[in-house]
């Protein structure tokens, strides 16, 4: 399935990416803004185009199978952070050059397994008072490729990053770029 000549693989993405010209100006004007680097300018000093690998689950509380108890979990692949997400995710085929992918370090059974103890939690916290029994169901899963627009910051401190999300161009958040940092990381140390 790897396209042999330009070393691409075309990789499961949500929705349409934002084009990188796109993502160049939404940086820029987020930068010029300056919130978040309140003690010293940052200066740009790279910015690319990165694809973080998540694990997609699906899961139905059995018991209550007819009045819809679904739950929709996101596991990243690289730090095993788990999140739910609304609606149901519609995935396309997208090649992408080997070298935008973020390589994996948590196996999926390791996901699934955060993912269910996930789920389970959030029954006996939110809904403890009207689910009687917590028994979660696989129902479907599978891996997605999320895109980020990563910019490299020298500030004071050093280098730190800022990612926007590739699909709504909005800043993606801590967690977001503590999994991209990793990522990154694992990435250079390989290479070296």
């Amino acid at each position: 399935m790897q396209d042999k000549d330009r070393g691409e693989t075309p990789v499961p993405i949500p929705g349409a990416c934002l084009s990188p010209s796109n993502l160049r100006a939404l940086s820029d004007k987020r930068l010029k803004r300056r919130r978040g680097f309140l003690r010293s300018k940052p200066r740009l000093v790279a910015e690319e185009l990165l694809f973080a690998p998540y694990f997609y689950f699906r899961f139905l509380n059995p018991k209550y199978r007819d009045q819809f108890y679904r739950y929709d979990v996101l596991v990243d692949g690289i730090l095993g952070f788990c999140e739910f997400i609304r609606g149901s995710l519609e995935l396309k085929q997208l090649p992408v050059s080997e070298d935008l992918l973020l390589e994996k370090t948590i196996p999926r059974e390791e996901a699934e397994a955060k993912a269910r103890k996930a789920v389970e939690s959030f029954v006996l916290r939110r809904q403890s008072l009207w689910v009687k029994e917590i028994k979660v169901e696989l129902v479907e899963g599978g891996e997605v490729y999320y895109p980020y627009w990563v910019c490299y910051l020298k500030t004071g401190k050093g280098i730190e990053i800022l990612a926007l999300n590739g699909i709504t161009g909005t800043r993606a958040g801590a967690r977001a770029e503590d999994v991209l940092r990793a990522g990154i990381a694992r990435a250079e140390w390989k290479k070296a």
